[in-house]
């Protein structure tokens, strides 16, 4: 089923895995994360892109599990950054043959080893392109969805470029987004209230990860380029070396963003469970209430 088609009726509880990473390619680990996050009933789960190394090739692997095996539907992640137009093809191709209906479509970073990367003869160098293509030759098959960056994108020229950008990736198919991580509700009801005025009508979910570990914390904004809110920075000052009150703060800090959102009409909470599936069971466990009204 295309999540396009839940998002008509609902508002969207969903959750992103990925492919572990170790030197023999061995997957089966997460099989025990989606048990967990299964358990929470999510409307859907999605699974991000291996790219390259030993994760390769298992993006559509764990999606066609968490769908057929779970009766959850998965969206695959799929970027074209290094990509040719056969690569996308093929995978598309490999998707379709799983029953996948959803992809989420991203330009993807450029490679840390450059030996093979030659970025003046890209065929793809926007995720636009990608959607454009997808919708070429795979019409209709799939649901689309695009990323997008409530404090503006590292690279954009300001955020009024980046929506741009943004209404770009709408127009070329793109049929729902999902944020980027932020920690100040305030930029996702700012993106929200700028997007709607330049004619981006589609549901645009937010992006929560619960963070456990203040080290994390700081190698994820400076790799995401959000900000870290006084109320929080304070908390993890006062905390940082207590591992346990770290993940207190942490899970207790999402479940606020979560009840702020859901209490705005928020169009569906997307959690980064960093295959974490218990984090997200004790975000869950503290506000079920509040996650019985978002519909």
């Amino acid at each position: 089923m295309k999540i396009s088609e839940i998002l008509k009726n609902k508002s969207t509880i969903s959750f992103e895995v990925f492919p572990p990473k170790n030197k023999e390619g061995n997957i089966s680990s997460i099989y025990s994360t989606i048990e967990g996050l299964a358990k929470l009933s999510p409307d859907f789960i999605s699974v991000t892109y291996g790219a390259g190394g030993s994760t390769k090739g298992k993006t559509v692997e764990i999606a066609s599990v968490i769908k057929h095996e779970y009766g959850i539907e998965s969206v695959a992640h799929l970027s074209c950054i290094s990509s040719t137009k056969e690569d996308i093809k093929y995978e598309c191709e490999r998707l379709k043959e799983a029953g996948i209906d959803n992809i989420l479509a991203l330009r993807g970073d450029y490679p840390a080893d450059a030996t093979n990367f030659d970025p003046e003869n890209l065929e793809f160098h926007y995720a636009s392109e990608l959607n454009e293509f997808i919708g070429e030759h795979f019409k209709g098959q799939f649901c689309l969805s695009g990323a997008c960056y409530p404090e503006t994108h590292q690279e954009a020229d300001g955020f009024k470029k980046d929506l741009e950008a943004l209404k770009k990736k709408v127009d070329a198919g793109a049929e729902y987004l999902v944020t980027q991580i932020f920690f100040d509700n305030d930029y996702y009801y700012r993106l929200v209230r700028e997007a709607r005025k330049i004619g981006i009508t589609v549901p645009i979910l937010a992006g929560i990860m619960p963070i456990t570990n203040a080290k994390s914390l700081i190698r994820t904004t400076k790799m995401c380029g959000c900000t870290i809110p006084y109320q929080l920075s304070t908390m993890i000052e006062a905390h940082y070396d207590n591992p346990e009150a770290m993940k207190e703060i942490g899970i207790n800090y999402a479940a606020q963003q979560i009840i702020d959102l859901i209490t705005n009409g928020v169009d569906g909470i997307h959690i980064y469970t960093m295959n974490r599936a218990e984090t997200a069971q004790r975000v869950f466990d503290s506000i079920p209430a509040v996650l019985k009204e978002l519909n």
